[in-house]
């Protein structure tokens, strides 16, 4: 699971440049929005001052008319000629003092007028008029001494330029001292802008008034998908390619050399023991400890399908000083409940015997243990030839004086048996399974089994033999003069720690 979790998180991982080119592209987008925004926000105040302009001309022309003639009568239909031929005004009024005395559209006329209600002097946004209650309009004010005239401007003019807003997204809105003007023509007293996302704003420089243009949507990343919606659809798919390029690359076999150097660096190499049983008396006198591999993905992988190639990688050499460490640590919790002597065998390779390392090793196994009566047993296994040299004979006398003892693990299987059993200082020959399970079957296999037992005898060796499954063979063997068993008839292989407490337990339930 550990090495799915990490292959996930790795291609998780491949997904953090799209998610940087998204936050660029959504960044550069909506800084592109802002600025399109701005310049639109100008364009809208430019044509809206031009409006007003008109309608400063046209309160210029009524003040110079009553300059002339301040009687409404004689000069009220001139304003009302000028009126018709200024663009946008729709009416204009002559003031005097807090009245309006003349109109262009009913001639003499009084109304009430309230300078204060103007911002800075010169507009002021009504929801209405006399002609329109609910049609708002723009008044501008401009005055000569105690006189003023005011020209009315329609909004619609204004809102016809809100429509033409460059994306439905954008809601644009006027703002005339504390009233507001919405893209709907709509006349309010509350701002439009609060529920609106990146609101920009541009004032006028001629006239009091400015105008708003804010993104109408929940998330700026909404409005970035609705604009870009195709250029983002072609960055994730190309992203989940990418991604599953990463998983088939991530995912595909690796060589059985690389798988083994990484279960190496992540100790997924674990001891698993099988006891070794006193032949006569049936009493647990030892166990041999078996290497298996605990794959994250694969599972428990049988020991056929790593250690050949272990061993021709030399990577047996860390495989064991791991499986020793782990073995040591997990021996020294349970020492107290272990028949003394207890004998503790461990498979070691040709290669083993070529440096110190091996040496070093049981060293730390037996400072580590810190118990007499544990032995450490090296079982030399015979898939390769051993080529015994000065050097290997000063490592298996320094070995010896550590307290280990030989073994040749499945005898009569291997390399050179013979010549090994002339050069090396042995303790005990293991008889192959092979042999064991053609008891009472083939009568060669006996014949082997009697010639081995007979040669290890004079030669002053103990014998154990592994593989026994019946009753039949373990009494055959010992009518024979094997001294140990192994095999599925006392127990199968099972993880080190899960067997010595079970034994700890057996031993406090009696």
């Amino acid at each position: 699971m550990t090495e799915n979790i990490k292959k996930n998180s790795l291609i998780l991982l491949t997904l953090l440049p799209t998610i940087f080119i998204l936050k660029l592209f959504h960044a550069g987008f909506m800084a592109s929005l802002e600025e399109n925004t701005k310049q639109h926000a100008i364009a809208i105040v430019t044509q809206i001052d031009t409006i007003l302009a008109y309608g400063e001309q046209s309160n210029q022309q009524a003040l110079d008319l009553i300059a002339a003639d301040n009687n409404c009568d004689q000069i009220y239909r001139k304003i009302r000629t000028s009126v018709t031929r200024i663009p946008y005004v729709r009416t204009t009024n002559l003031v005097h003092g807090d009245s309006i005395y003349c109109t262009s559209l009913w001639g003499p006329l009084t109304f009430n007028d309230n300078q204060a209600k103007y911002v800075d002097g010169k507009l002021l946004l009504m929801p209405g008029s006399k002609v329109k209650k609910n049609q708002p309009l723009i008044v501008v004010r401009s005055e000569e001494g105690d006189k003023a005239a005011l020209s009315g401007i329609d909004t619609r003019y204004i809102e016809s330029l809100f429509s033409h807003s460059q994306t439905k997204s954008f809601l644009v809105s006027l703002a005339v001292g504390k009233l507001w003007l919405t893209n709907n023509n709509v006349f309010t007293y509350e701002n439009p802008n609060k529920s609106l996302l990146d609101v920009q704003s541009v004032t006028s420089n001629n006239y009091p008034f400015t105008v708003y243009i804010g993104l109408n949507g929940k998330s700026s990343w909404l409005i970035f998908w609705e604009q870009e919606y195709f250029y983002i659809l072609v960055i994730l798919f190309a992203q989940m390619f990418f991604s599953l390029f990463c998983r088939t690359i991530l995912c595909r076999p690796r060589s059985l050399y690389s798988e083994l150097e990484r279960a190496i660096s992540n100790h997924e190499f674990v001891p698993y023991a099988q006891p070794i049983m006193n032949a006569t008396t049936k009493e647990l006198v030892g166990l041999e400890i078996l290497m298996r591999w605990e794959h994250p993905v694969h599972g428990l992988v049988r020991p056929d399908m790593f250690i050949p190639q272990a061993e021709r990688s030399g990577l047996i050499i860390p495989m064991t000083d791991l499986i020793l460490k782990e073995t040591a640590k997990q021996l020294r919790l349970y020492k107290h409940a272990l028949p003394a002597p207890f004998h503790v065998g461990v498979n070691i390779a040709p290669q083993h015997c070529n440096s110190t390392v091996l040496s070093e090793e049981c060293q730390r196994f037996i400072s580590e243990v810190a118990d007499n009566k544990i032995v450490l047993v090296l079982e030399l296994t015979e898939r390769e030839a051993l080529e015994v040299s000065d050097f290997t004979h000063g490592l298996f006398q320094q070995l010896k004086s550590l307290g280990c003892k030989i073994a040749i693990d499945d005898f009569g299987t291997g390399h050179s048996s013979l010549v090994n059993l002339q050069k090396i200082d042995l303790n005990y020959l293991k008889i192959d399974q092979i042999f064991v399970k053609n008891i009472g079957i083939d009568n060669t296999s006996e014949l082997l089994i009697d010639t081995t037992v007979e040669m290890a005898k004079r030669l002053s060796l103990s014998i154990i033999a592994e593989g026994v499954e019946t009753e039949a063979q373990a009494e055959y063997l010992q009518k024979q003069g094997v001294d140990f068993l192994q095999g599925f008839l006392f127990s199968k292989p099972i993880p080190l720690e899960e067997f010595l407490q079970n034994h700890a337990l057996k031993l406090e339930k009696q």
